[in-house]
């Protein structure tokens, strides 16, 4: 029975494919303990969310990329470098975290501290105890940053 090349092409992709799968998933740490996961998830400074997201009346919203004048100088030297991924998870997060708190919607409530981003990666690698942030390490973070998004530009009444 002869077997046509397209066929051994196919079946060698997904051999591939099911190799490098299992290499990226080994790659992924699984946390050693439920309570050393749940410790490192307390490292997440804690939102208050208004009960009933609406718009700020009179909210002026400011867009971010609007506000580069006042951005860190941390902020654009971060963009590279081996922590580049985590530093930008980070600085969303602090960002809007910033907003939906304070209610504040232009360029002052939207530029983040850079030195609260640096104590929230301070305290990202002593939980993980790494040296360097990678996004795996930033995942939570990310995913809390994306979800407080959606509330800031209900309140803002616009874009981020």
């Amino acid at each position: 029975m002869a077997i046509d090349f397209k066929t051994r092409m196919v079946g060698g992709a997904l051999g591939l494919i099911a190799v490098f799968s299992a290499a990226a998933w080994a790659e992924t740490q699984a946390p050693t303990d439920l309570a050393q996961e749940n410790a490192y998830l307390d490292v997440l400074p804690k939102v208050e969310i208004p009960e009933n997201v609406e718009p700020i009346p009179g909210a002026v919203n400011e867009e971010f990329r609007n506000c580069r004048a006042l951005w860190p100088a941390e902020y654009e030297l971060s963009q590279k470098g081996p922590e580049a991924r985590a530093y930008r998870d980070i600085y969303g997060f602090i960002k809007v975290r910033n907003v939906v708190q304070t209610q504040d919607c232009s360029c002052g409530g939207k530029v983040a501290n850079w030195e609260a981003v640096e104590a929230l990666a301070a305290d990202l690698r002593n939980a993980k105890a790494v040296e360097r942030l990678t996004w795996q390490q930033t995942l939570e973070v990310f995913e809390a940053s994306n979800a407080l998004f959606p509330i800031a530009e209900t309140m803002c009444g616009g874009s981020f």
